[in-house]
């Protein structure tokens, strides 16, 4: 009869234990007091690891989501910086054609001043002076910004760079090749913005 109320006392005392996490100090205590026998304390602190377990595994997912979500929030971030700095010099590269663009026919008139043979006094000589000066410092900015004349004389006619005004046949240069530039072009960086008018020769 008293074993029975033993039993009964133990299971009663065993429902009342707290199956959830953080309850290991509370079953240790129980132990020492006597009042559940150490099985059932390995039983509900293994149910405890199992838990602490669980828990760990979703903290450890959870931070990786995170991670993985900070890690592509950078990888945008810095595909947006690299791709607005590219837009940037596009937008600075076109202003910049468009700009020496409508320059081409200044520096046309400059050179067409500077071949003229008219330097019969010295104050055309000293005007003559001026322009070459203001020719130079102007070819001297543009040449800075990428911008580069392109010369074919004596050169195989290139379909890419020159457009052929005039052809002739000659003795003096090989059939296709470039005889005289009629009209000068150029390019700014690796960009053709204006091909080179020139005559070609033609052999029959």
């Amino acid at each position: 009869m008293e074993d029975k109320k033993e039993k009964n006392k133990e299971g009663k005392d065993s429902k009342e234990v707290k199956k959830t996490k953080g309850n290991g100090e509370y079953l240790k205590s129980l132990v020492t007091e006597g009042t559940i026998n150490q099985n059932l304390v390995a039983e509900e602190l293994l149910e405890e690891i199992e838990l602490l377990k669980k828990e760990n595994n979703d903290l450890k997912k959870t931070g990786d989501e995170y991670l993985d979500r900070i890690k592509r929030t950078q990888a945008d971030y810095e595909n947006y910086r690299k791709r607005t700095l590219r837009e940037q010099l596009e937008l600075i590269k076109r202003a910049n054609k468009d700009l020496i663009e409508k320059l081409l026919p200044v520096l046309d008139s400059f050179e067409a001043a500077l071949n003229s043979e008219d330097k019969s006094s010295k104050d055309e000589d000293i005007f003559y002076e001026g322009v070459r000066m203001i020719y130079s410092k102007l070819m001297e900015v543009l040449e800075k910004e990428g911008l580069k004349a392109i010369d074919p004389k004596g050169s195989e006619f290139d379909p890419q760079t020159c457009e052929a005004a005039v052809t002739e046949a000659s003795n003096e240069f090989e059939d296709h090749h470039v005889i005289s530039v009629l009209r000068k072009g150029y390019m700014l960086g690796d960009f053709v913005i204006r091909p080179a008018v020139v005559k070609v020769c033609i052999k029959k």
